[in-house]
């Protein structure tokens, strides 16, 4: 082989490895550079999951107040009802037994 060819494949084979170099370092940081959007966006996503849970939790807690709220309401309503009852049905007791007396009374 002449000079110029052995000065030709020399200079192929580093122009062969920068190449292979660059591509190494270049992949690299095409690596670390995945690596940190991924794990930005999972820290992203994570904060995006966790926001919207609890925003999810505040509207159950309205959901279930506004509920008690309204089963309260409901429940005074019945005992009311229930004490109106009772209150109407003493005072016909109290009439029968008053009468029941009354009469032995005679």
């Amino acid at each position: 082989m002449s000079r110029e060819s052995i000065r030709m494949v020399k200079q192929t084979e580093q122009e062969a490895e920068r190449i292979l170099r660059e591509a190494q370092e270049k992949a690299a940081q095409m690596v670390a550079d995945a690596e940190a959007n991924g794990a930005a966006l999972c820290e992203e996503t994570e904060a995006q999951t966790i926001a919207a849970a609890k925003e999810v939790i505040v509207q159950l807690r309205e959901r279930a107040e506004n509920m008690r709220e309204r089963l309260e309401g409901e429940a005074k309503e019945e005992a009311a009802e229930i004490v109106r009852q009772a209150s109407l049905r003493k005072r016909s007791a109290e009439k029968i037994v008053i009468r029941g007396l009354a009469s032995k009374c005679r």
